[in-house]
């Protein structure tokens, strides 16, 4: 009982699997149903365990034995299971002839099924076996398309296996992968990028996904009335435009990729301030978005919050001192506990709150140059 999803893209081909196994009316999960024959080739299976066990074997030590292909893997696996099926029929019931073992094969450029008496078939984009195949088989056809990225792909075999555990109790959420990029030798998707994966996956909760839309919301219009209010005073608007960063920050922030992701799409809103008219009418003392700012606040209003500008100071920091963009030190970890009291934090709620410090910036901002107006 299982699902096995193998599945194209652009540059390779991804093989994965569930890891439950029923034994009577007991699951088990944690099974081994994911085997590389070497650095090219790997199997996935579906049926009895026995069986499973049984042709895999043999298969594998013909691998082991000398060079072989795709095909000679695949012509291997056909006749060894047809013999164990000849060997073992009269001792299964029917509803075991039926599924006591079926594989797929996968390298980088092929998909190759294997049914129970050893009959082949390839697949020129996805495959399905197992007990969820029907769920599989729906979720691929809606889903798949051609020239996937890499990690497209792989989310796709994620979500096509999470969907079917909710439909059919002999799939579990327990997922074993592996990717074949053209050139290079296999690559296992390990646990931890799994469970990413599931969380990138999921959905964001109502109420995240409520504040989110209001923040971006409120900073959208402060912004609009800064920049008005700005040009009735200076002559110039304050920000420059750029509605690519703006669309960024509306995306959904589960993980540690899409918080960084995100911050530096918020980074980028901060350095996108008009210091170029900014510093025609005050001496810059030193470089930099919010340090100009602060130049320019200094010299043309005074008296102004100083959460202004370490707000803004924070935020670049969460950018500028967060792997990949620059090794993580211990001043980023320094401003996650400011912000978010807690470290590792949680990254959805550690970016809802970076959005928050840039609204209590504008915000304040926006009211400092109310009051040069009275």
């Amino acid at each position: 009982m299982t699902l096995i999803v193998a599945l194209k893209y652009k540059d390779g081909a991804v093989l994965a699997t569930d890891s439950r196994v029923m034994v009577g009316p007991i699951k088990r999960d944690k099974a081994r149903k994911l085997v590389h024959l070497n650095e090219n080739i790997a199997v996935g299976a579906a049926g009895l365990m026995g069986a499973i066990d049984d042709i895999i074997r043999p298969v594998k030590e013909f691998c082991n034995s000398r060079p072989i292909s795709f095909d000679d893997v695949s012509s291997q696996f056909s006749d060894v299971a047809f013999d164990w099926f000849k060997k073992n029929s009269e001792k299964l019931g029917e509803d075991e002839k039926e599924e006591c073992a079926t594989f797929i094969i996968i390298s980088s450029d092929r998909i190759r099924r294997i049914f129970e008496k050893g009959y082949e078939e390839e697949a020129n984009d996805y495959a399905c076996d197992g007990s969820g195949m029907t769920y599989g088989e729906y979720i691929l056809g809606n889903f798949y398309k051609e020239n996937l990225e890499m990690e497209e792909a792989k989310e796709l075999a994620v979500y096509t296996i999470l969907e079917t555990s909710k439909m059919d109790p002999n799939v579990s959420e327990d997922i074993q992968m592996t990717v074949f990029s053209k050139g290079k030798k296999c690559e296992i998707v390990n646990s931890e990028e799994i469970e990413e994966i599931k969380i990138r996956l999921a959905p964001l909760s109502k109420n995240a996904r409520d504040i989110l839309t209001r923040n971006i919301e409120n900073i959208v219009k402060i912004r609009e009335d800064l920049n008005n209010l700005w040009e009735m005073t200076f002559g110039f608007k304050l920000f420059l435009q750029n509605e690519k960063a703006v669309f960024q920050i509306m995306n959904p922030c589960r993980t540690e990729s899409e918080f960084t992701n995100n911050i530096a799409s918020l980074a980028l809103l901060i350095d996108l301030f008009n210091i170029k008219d900014m510093k025609k009418t005050i001496i810059v003392k030193e470089d930099g978005s919010i340090n100009i700012l602060e130049c320019f606040l200094l010299d043309k209003i005074k008296d102004y919050p100083p959460e202004i500008i370490s707000n803004l100071r924070d935020i670049l920091t969460l950018r500028s001192k967060k792997s990949p963009i620059h090794v993580t030190d211990p001043r980023f970890v320094e401003v996650v506990l400011k912000i978010n009291k807690k470290f590792p934090p949680n990254w959805s709620e550690l970016y809802l709150k970076s959005l928050d410090l840039y609204i209590d910036s504008l915000n304040k901002l926006l009211i400092s140059l109310q009051k040069t107006q009275s």
